[in-house]
């Protein structure tokens, strides 16, 4: 089991962080592998990036494992960044998918992608 701590200085509540770190506990482990496999992909192929590039990436396989609940996905990006897959940035973007009703996401760097 991982230690959870809370991040004072971030912009996020704290109710948000508890709630993404709850689905996160709850998130199905072959989801988050899946996941994790699908942000190194996208960081692969673009210098920037978005949970909707990831998303999209997801969506693309044949039969994705599912989870309970998507809040799962803040938490994974989280992940990624602490192993160094993407780094934070100071950037924020709404979200073009409709069912995200133009909620705020951060914007990535990707430290796996090679100008070509």
């Amino acid at each position: 089991m991982t230690q959870f701590s809370l991040d004072f200085d971030h912009k996020m509540p704290v109710s948000a962080q508890l709630g993404m770190e709850q689905a996160n506990a709850n998130a199905d482990e072959k989801w988050k592998h899946i996941w994790d496999g699908c942000v190194l992909a996208v960081a692969k192929r673009q210098e920037y990036l978005t949970s909707d590039d990831v998303l999209a990436e997801f969506e693309r396989l044949h039969h994705p494992p599912t989870t309970h609940n998507l809040a799962a996905i803040g938490p994974a990006m989280q992940r990624a960044r602490q192993m160094k897959v993407v780094k934070a940035t100071d950037q924020v973007k709404r979200s073009e998918r409709p069912e995200k009703h133009g909620n705020r996401q951060n914007v990535w760097l990707s430290l796996y992608w090679r100008a070509q």
